[in-house]
Parts: structure tokens; C-alpha cells; sequence
């Protein structure tokens, strides 16, 4: 179909070699009416249309569904016209009527006087992206959901290896050599540190399974409960927790308790011998999120493993200087991505740790109170 373009719309030499002859990036203009103006290699390579069917037709060709074509054609226009631009990734229909998955942006072409003259599109085929990541994404919930199924029914024979084991120290004890009673005490312990660790690996997995109802509360509150849960260890190690007002927000309150609780747990795990231990948590606005600040006066550790910590079981020291499994800190950081926030940290060895977590600012302010402090005996 042979299409009388507007001047603004008029091919030229550039446009035919940098544009016309792309074959990876369909891009064509559309005039104000959501006509087809114009066509490149890539129309045909992308979408499968030759020039003679492509001008003259109406974009709301490549849109699914059918019936709602039109309709989502021209608000993605209204879109481009109100605010210079507007991105279209869906699914999009060949000239075959097979469906792919496309990436599309639309800008706005206007006169020098301001007058919308059409648009301009680029549009490109990210259908395997699509596809593997999808994959990738179902791949991930069937290994969360292993995880979470083999930790849980692991938990009850483990639970039988222990009571025995325990059972055997008590009632043999006097009646075996030392070897054997050593034996016995490698058992009993090996598996209650195999019990914490398939706990550890069922808390990482639920992060992700537990489907409590997002709802408005304070952080102010779960901190409290999270120190609560570590009253034992707080008073044990004498150590002074502290935090000024933090902000309300919308987000799963459970695994918030949980993140404090690790992150405190942790500052008070992992302080100086002859020290006590100092954590204060803050928090500041910026912008659309929150900045929530836990420092601590503990041993610290050295940069360049600042990023490995949140790896789950990545220790930084042996098990015979500090208990653990290494799952705390990826719980903490599945925690904080869960709700659309990231989490860091900096640390210098022997001088302290600080960790920083941002979580959307969709919430009320903190009040103006004074700091609230919980110290250990």
C-alpha cells in the first residue's frame, strides 16, 4: 500500500541506513490517529510483516487480546502524550497470530510549536528472555518448595537420633571406656547441629511460602518484640540495645520481627570479649523509602566480605569461635528483597559492624519521642 507521508514523517538518508535497515529492533512512526507510517527490516524480522501490509494499518494489529486491542493501543498514545513516552511490555501477536513477548517504547513527536504530530516506536522480541526467566523462576519456587518439604520431614528422625543418642550417653555413660563416650558426645552434638541447620534451611524457605496478610504497624512495635525474643541473650551478654522512633509502614510484621531479630541477635553474637555490647537502630526518609540503620560495637570484619555475608552458610569464623549455621543474614536479606528493598553492610574488623536495609516509604512518620533503651543486667 503506497502511503502519502506527512512531511515530519518523510524517510531521508539517515533514517534509511541507521533505521530502515535494523533488523534485531522493529521501529516504525504511527500518526496521531494510530496510523502506520513508517517500516524497517526489523518489522518483518521481529514481527513478520512485509512493508506492503505493514503501512497504512492501524498499531493495534500487534496487540492481544483482540478485542481489547484498540483500547490498550491507544492508551499506551494517551500515555506517550501526556508524559513524552510510555513503555509497552506484554504480550504481542505476529503476523502469523503467534504471540510474543515484546519490549516497546513509544515517545511523542511534536512540531516546534508543541502540536503532536504522532509517535515513534521501537519494539524488540524478548520472548526467550521471558521464557527463561519464567523458568527460572518456577525452577526456584520447586527448590524453595523442596527445601522447605525434606527440612520439614527431616526434622522428626533427626529428633530420634538425638533422644537415643542422649539416652545412651545418660544410661552407659559409666558402664563405657572414654572413647566411647567421646564417641557418643561427637553424636549427640553433630546432630543438634544438624537440628539447627535444617531449622535454619526451613526458615530460609517459608520466608518466601509464608503468605501472611501484608498490614500497617509500626516498626516501633516489632523491634520491641524481637527484643522480647532475645531478653535471654540481652541479659546474658549485658549488652544495651537502643533505637529511636521508626516509622510505620505496610509490610509482613512476622518476618519484620524476624530481621530485627536476627540483625540484633547477631550484633550481640558477634561482640568484643571484655566489651559491652552497644546496637542502635535509626532510621531516616529518603525519598520513597526508608533507611533503617543497625550499628553495633562489635567485632567487625573485613570489607571485602561485605557482600559474601548474606550468602546462606557463608561463615566469616569457625564453628568453635562462634555457634551458627551462616542462614541468619540470607533470611535477612530474602526478607528485606520480599519487600522491595535492599540490604548492605560496612564494617571495619575490631571497630563494629553497621547494617543498612531500605524498605518502601508507604507509611506514617515516626513520632517524636525520645529513644527507647533495653540493657541487659
Amino acid at each position: 500500500m503506497q502511503l502519502q507521508l506527512p512531511e515530519w514523517a518523510a524517510e531521508s538518508e539517515l533514517y534509511r541506513l541507521q533505521v530502515r535497515e535494523l533488523t534485531n529492533y522493529a521501529m516504525f512512526l504511527i500518526d496521531s490517529a494510530g496510523i502506520l507510517l513508517t517500516w524497517n527490516k526489523g518489522v518483518q524480522h521481529v514481527l513478520g510483516y512485509p512493508e506492503e501490509e505493514w503501512v497504512g494499518q492501524h498499531a493495534s494489529i500487534i496487540f492481544t487480546p483482540a478485542d481489547k486491542a484498540r483500547e490498550i493501543c491507544h492508551a499506551e498514545m494517551k500515555i506517550a502524550a501526556e508524559t513524552g513516552s510510555s513503555a509497552d511490555v506484554r504480550w504481542h501477536l505476529r503476523k502469523d497470530r503467534s504471540e510474543l513477548f515484546g519490549n516497546g517504547c513509544m515517545t511523542a513527536v511534536r512540531g516546534q510549536d508543541g502540536t503532536l504530530l504522532g509517535f515513534s516506536k521501537i519494539f524488540s522480541d524478548e520472548t526467550k528472555a521471558k521464557e527463561l526467566q519464567d523458568s527460572l523462576t518456577e525452577s526456584n519456587a520447586a527448590l524453595e518448595q523442596f527445601a522447605y518439604v525434606a527440612s520439614h520431614d527431616l526434622q522428626e528422625p533427626l529428633r530420634t537420633v538425638i533422644s537415643f543418642s542422649q539416652l545412651l550417653a545418660r544410661r552407659y555413660r559409666d558402664q563405657l571406656d572414654a572413647e566411647a563416650n567421646h564417641f557418643l558426645d561427637f553424636i549427640v552434638g553433630a546432630a543438634g547441629r544438624m537440628s539447627t541447620l535444617i531449622a535454619d534451611v526451613l526458615a530460609y524457605a517459608r520466608v518466601r511460602t509464608e503468605i501472611d496478610r501484608p498490614s500497617s504497624y509500626s516498626l516501633d512495635e516489632d523491634i520491641e518484640t524481637a527484643l522480647s525474643l532475645l531478653a535471654v541473650s540481652v541479659a546474658e551478654s549485658g549488652a544495651m540495645v537502643t533505637h529511636d522512633p521508626l516509622p510505620e509502614i505496610r509490610a509482613d510484621q512476622g518476618q519484620m520481627v524476624r530481621l530485627f531479630q536476627n540483625l540484633i541477635g547477631n550484633a550481640i553474637k558477634y561482640r568484643k570479649l571484655g566489651v559491652q555490647p552497644a546496637v542502635h537502630v535509626s532510621s531516616e526518609r529518603q525519598g520513597d523509602q526508608w533507611l533503617i540503620t543497625v550499628r553495633d560495637n562489635g567485632i567487625g570484619f573485613d570489607r571485602k566480605y561485605a557482600s559474601e555475608i548474606f550468602q546462606p552458610f557463608k561463615r566469616l569464623q569457625t564453628r568453635e569461635q562462634f555457634s551458627g549455621t551462616g542462614v541468619g543474614l540470607a533470611i535477612c536479606r530474602r526478607i528485606v528483597e520480599n519487600h522491595g528493598g535492599r540490604i548492605w553492610a560496612d564494617s571495619v574488623a575490631g571497630e563494629g559492624t553497621t547494617f543498612y536495609f531500605t524498605l518502601p516509604a508507604d507509611g506514617k512518620p515516626p513520632e517524636k519521642h525520645t529513644s527507647s533503651v533495653i540493657e541487659g543486667m
